[in-house]
């Protein structure tokens, strides 16, 4: 008997013959140029993800999530509250702090007043107050990223009123900038694929997150598994769906990055 494989490379590109793209480019489907024949005589019969390239880009904060809303009241201020909206995007506690000061200059706000940092023996944010013009208050309104940093709905920092000096609070949740601590690749070539818990999704392979916000995953298994497809011996495959999810088996968007699969399929004959 002899060794048969079949390797497939896929991505969500329409210039590489993708279609059906959801339109946050985690599902496609490609017809293949060649049509992929499998004898019906087929033995062990398995695919295998061997590499995947996907770009770490699922926004934490956006319009969608209705979490892009900073407040800062100034007392004595005429123009007090500011209330800034941060840009759709994936944000660390530095990104997202960053991006709160550059919104607050915008708006007229001396930068610096406000700054977020990470404790990270806690897993909590702590917001820092200046007393550079008197009294500050952080308002987590409707809309607010409050339960990415840890903080709660409608809560006020200081709780008490406007700060009369320097002011340091943690907030009392753990943070939570990421929803997603993985990917979990699928395709309907499997029947069940691997179990997630009491499910079968179709997966193929989860993927960890090992890329810093912005940057491309590279998934290169040194051991791929191979999962048995017994039910593709006799078949000839002209076309396949591919999709991503995370962890939970939810939808991802990939903020308009594409994503690839190398597979391969492997028998005796």
């Amino acid at each position: 008997m002899q060794n048969k494989s079949v390797p497939l490379f896929v991505s969500s590109d329409a210039a590489l013959g993708a279609f059906d793209i959801t339109s946050g480019i985690d599902r496609f489907t490609v017809q293949f140029k060649n049509t992929i024949e499998i004898p019906s005589t087929a033995q062990n019969l398995t695919l295998q993800l061997t590499q995947a390239t996907i770009f770490w880009t699922v926004k934490n904060i956006s319009v969608a999530k209705s979490n892009n809303l900073f407040r800062l009241l100034i007392s004595g201020d005429p123009g007090s509250p500011f209330t800034v909206t941060i840009p759709d995007g994936l944000y660390d506690v530095n990104d997202l702090n960053e991006e709160i000061n550059r919104q607050l200059v915008n708006e007229g706000v001396t930068s610096g007043l406000v700054t977020l940092t990470g404790n990270n023996s806690t897993g909590r944010v702590v917001i820092n107050l200046t007393d550079a013009l008197g009294g500050l208050r952080v308002e987590w309104v409707v809309g607010s990223m409050f339960d990415l940093t840890g903080f709660n709905s409608g809560q006020f920092v200081p709780a008490a009123g406007f700060t009369t000096g320097l002011f340091s609070e943690e907030g009392p949740n753990v943070a939570d900038f990421s929803e997603v601590s993985s990917f979990l690749a699928h395709t309907n070539l499997l029947q069940s694929g691997i179990p997630t818990g009491n499910q079968e999704n179709q997966v193929l392979a989860q993927i960890q997150i090992t890329a810093a916000p912005g940057s491309q995953l590279n998934f290169m298994p040194f051991q791929p598994i191979k999962i048995p497809v017994p039910h593709l011996a006799g078949q000839n495959i002209n076309e396949a769906t591919f999709y991503v999810t995370d962890q939970l088996n939810r939808s991802v968007d990939f903020n308009e990055e594409n994503f690839t699969f190398l597979l391969e399929i492997k028998w005796l004959e």
